[in-house]
């Protein structure tokens, strides 16, 4: 079934009807994010063994002339950048329109080197022109997906 999208107002994000993917960036929408979420916690209790999740914000960079927001061609380039940077099975949502959250069903040590890899990634800065900003959170033994997601916007974020 070929895709279509929804109507939003001006500027805002699109989604397919399909509910899966976001239409600009193709990354997970969030009804979808949240589900495969729902089901990494109910893992987790099963198995007892955690995951992590990775938030990376990112904003223009104040320069004296140009832009001063994040724009489309902006999104886009981050966005196919981050699909490089991750693995196939990680689950990258758009959350926000300048925010990204990475659901890895591995534990803190991955989640780390995942975060130093981003980090140390000029492209992702997309030609120096974006901030990132990131974060990084792992499940504890009966924590909800909500406890666990407000847990990550309380965590100090790293601006590269």
């Amino acid at each position: 079934m070929e895709p279509r999208l929804t109507h939003a107002d001006q500027g805002g994000p699109l989604f397919s009807h399909d509910g899966i993917h976001d239409s600009q960036t193709h990354l997970a929408a969030p009804a979808f994010f949240y589900e495969q979420l729902r089901r990494e916690v109910a893992l987790s209790r099963r198995t007892k063994i955690s995951f992590s999740v990775v938030k990376i914000s990112f904003e223009r960079k104040l320069v004296k002339e140009g832009a001063s927001t994040v724009g489309a061609e902006d999104i886009l380039r981050f966005s196919c950048e981050l699909r490089t940077l991750t693995r196939s099975h990680d689950c990258i949502g758009r959350l926000g329109v300048n925010e990204c959250v990475i659901l890895m069903s591995d534990g803190e040590i991955a989640a780390q080197q995942l975060i130093t890899r981003l980090g140390s990634t000029p492209s992702l800065c997309v030609n120096e022109t974006l901030q990132i900003s990131l974060s990084m959170a792992t499940s504890l033994r009966g924590e909800s997906a909500l406890e666990l997601l407000n847990r990550l916007d309380l965590a100090p974020l790293s601006t590269h």
